[in-house]
């Protein structure tokens, strides 16, 4: 696995596991990368009952800092796209969608249907899930692996093929 990208969109899932694990600002606090929320993303997420006004006050946090920006999908090219994957799509996974593919950027959700959608497109747009940002971590240095275990066990996901990477 590659070093984590210099333009990262995240979609609800991931913003939402990592902050069940309790570490959403640690977790974003590891790169210098660019995190890319969209509006819509950050919509979703303060809907998200009961955590949904604390979640956005740790989004907008590391906003302030310049670590995350807000976004939305421009007209033209992105809203197209954008309209087209909310058929079959939620909001904020198609404008993750949307935005990575129009300007180049990695999507990062959880979700195995937004997972097909990127697959899907010509070029595809390249995901990664929530363990592989921990296995990244890892191999970066920045957390141990016992951390990123427990950070794992934390967010619930359940998935017996899914596990941070060596």
């Amino acid at each position: 696995m590659s070093p984590l990208p210099s333009c990262v969109v995240l979609d609800t899932t991931v913003i939402s596991s990592l902050h069940l694990a309790d570490a959403l600002s640690q977790v974003l606090g590891l790169w210098q990368s660019q995190w890319i929320v969209p509006l819509q993303v950050r919509e979703e997420s303060a809907a998200w009952k009961p955590s949904g006004p604390g979640l956005v006050t740790l989004l907008d946090t590391p906003r302030a800092r310049g670590t995350i920006e807000y976004a939305s999908p421009n007209p033209g090219r992105e809203g197209a796209l954008f309209a087209q994957l909310q058929r079959t799509r939620g909001q904020g996974e198609s404008a993750a969608i949307a935005i990575a593919y129009v300007r180049g950027f990695v999507v990062a959700t959880d979700d195995r249907r937004a997972k097909r959608s990127c697959e899907g497109l010509s070029p595809p747009v390249a995901v990664l899930a929530t363990e592989d940002l921990l296995t990244i971590a890892v191999r970066d240095g920045a957390l141990t692996r016992s951390e990123a275990e427990r950070v794992w066990i934390a967010t619930g996901i359940q998935d017996p093929h899914r596990r941070i990477g060596s």
